[in-house]
């Protein structure tokens, strides 16, 4: 199931590698985000991993890695996160944890009912305790027109 959900992500992160946003450093973490339309998850994965899919739904994807040796290495982080229309009021974003072997994955729904620029504010904690980053961006949401 999983897995699955892994590698879809995958395969839907490669088109847009080159030209996706840059991942955000904070000291030695690294966070990976990407947000895309629900539709582009088949529903038996969307169903599986927990996210709702609909004309108007979102996904956020969103990894943590610390280099490790040289090499990435993935980070169980805590996340609280929230979504907003420039006019409307912040809404939660129920992160949800997925790990696929050494992978871990935070993926939440968000919801838009027309066209326009959504702001994004995540906070990120390597581990309870330790400092809180704050990842902010905006993205603009385009509904499916199905």
């Amino acid at each position: 199931m999983l897995r699955t959900f892994a590698m879809f992500a995958l395969l839907l992160l490669a088109p847009w590698a080159s030209a996706g946003p840059e991942p955000t450093r904070f000291g030695d973490l690294i966070v990976y985000h990407n947000v895309f339309n629900s539709s582009f998850l088949q529903p038996d994965i969307a169903a599986k991993a927990g996210l709702q899919r609909g004309p108007s739904k979102g996904v956020i994807n969103i990894a943590v890695q610390r280099q490790n040796n040289g090499s990435p290495e993935a980070v169980d982080a805590i996340l609280k996160g929230e979504v907003r229309s420039l006019i409307g009021q912040p809404v939660e974003l129920d992160f949800k944890r997925i790990k696929e072997g050494d992978a871990i994955y935070f993926v939440a729904n968000y919801s838009a009912a027309q066209r326009g620029i959504l702001l994004f504010k995540i906070d990120i904690q390597a581990a309870p305790g330790a400092m809180v980053h704050s990842l902010s961006f905006q993205q603009e949401f385009f509904p499916d027109d199905q």
